[in-house]
């Protein structure tokens, strides 16, 4: 079983920092949390059996945060704000990393400890764990999930935003345009590749298998991709990656290997997180006009005006997506 040792060992810094990432992000500086996140992930650290040596406390005054391992980093950027917003209403909150592995066990501990009300950040909720949720007593609101019979969540127009990013490509005269992302397991991952399509379709482009590459999403995997792109006769012009992190991995390959961005090739992220805007070049990027931290705070609102007010209508909040034009597209 993967530790919180583990964890450290491969992030490259104490135990005690990645105490305070898993129970504290707001404390630390985003790319200390970018790094042990990081390793949280690539490690599938496994938190269930950590947590059941903890003597469970029934609090009623608890939020628990539960993230799972595939969770997107637009999503987990909003972490520092729900966690502060729910401490400012004098709630405490749990924060529990899943994976697909432990997830049943992880969702039965949890509900067992009776928290007031549940956020779920999650690419992809398996319906067992969705239906122990929907049994529960327990509040909760979903965080770009694709449970659609969930009666709260909140997500960003996935197709939209693999659309706009690629419609904005062709319409700066690119041809060879490629999309990389991750399993199409992740809905959000899935409906923007599904948005990329519709673009080539729009624009009477073939769509060819070599325009669609699907990945593992740990360094290697993306050098991989990166080596295969740089085989290909008719080579990409412009890549639109399924999130900010892949966009700049893929930057860093590319600038490694002297390419110059975007004179030689074109990059866009999805997501428009903190990094995107603060990267080396300034990534060009579709996301929402609402700040990370405004979704963390709404996520909090809502699930809290269920807890302490009854509102149990349902609702299904789709924020809408811009591009952010910055420095790494041009026209070709």
């Amino acid at each position: 079983m993967v530790s919180t040792t583990d964890v450290a060992k491969y992030a490259g810094v104490s135990q005690t920092t990645v105490s305070r990432v898993l129970n504290k992000p707001d404390q630390v500086k985003r790319t200390t949390y970018d790094q042990v996140m990081r390793a949280v992930r690539e490690l599938n650290y496994d938190a269930v059996e950590i947590e059941k040596k903890v003597a469970p406390l029934v609090k009623l005054t608890t939020i628990a945060l539960i993230v799972d391992s595939l969770g997107d980093s637009v999503y987990l950027n909003a972490m520092p704000s729900i966690i502060t917003t729910t401490q400012q209403q004098g709630y405490q909150v749990t924060i529990h990393f899943t994976t697909k592995k432990d997830e049943l066990d992880m969702y039965e501990l949890i509900l067992s400890n009776n928290p007031a009300g549940i956020i779920v950040i999650s690419t992809l909720l398996q319906q067992v764990s969705h239906e122990k949720l929907m049994q529960s007593t327990v509040p909760f609101v979903l965080l770009n999930s694709s449970s659609i019979t969930s009666r709260h969540s909140i997500s960003l127009n996935n197709i939209e935003a693999g659309y706009l990013a690629t419609k904005y490509l062709i319409d700066a005269r690119h041809e060879e345009i490629f999309w990389v992302g991750g399993t199409l397991s992740s809905p959000s991952t899935k409906d923007g590749l599904l948005g990329f399509v519709q673009a080539f379709q729009e624009a009477q482009f073939k769509v060819g298998k070599k325009h669609l590459i699907v990945t593992d999403l740990d360094k290697f995997s993306l050098f991989d991709v990166w080596k295969d792109l740089q085989g290909l006769p008719n080579k990409a012009t412009a890549i639109v990656a399924a999130t900010d992190e892949i966009a700049i991995q893929l930057m860093d390959f590319y600038q490694r290997a002297g390419y110059n961005i975007p004179q030689d090739i074109s990059i866009m992220g999805i997501g428009n997180s903190a990094i995107s805007e603060h990267s080396s070049l300034g990534l060009t990027s579709v996301g929402t006009s609402t700040s990370l931290a405004n979704i963390g705070q709404e996520t909090v609102k809502r699930l809290l005006d269920i807890v302490n007010n009854n509102q149990n209508e349902a609702f299904h909040v789709t924020k809408e997506v811009h591009v952010y034009e910055r420095a790494t597209t041009a026209i070709l």
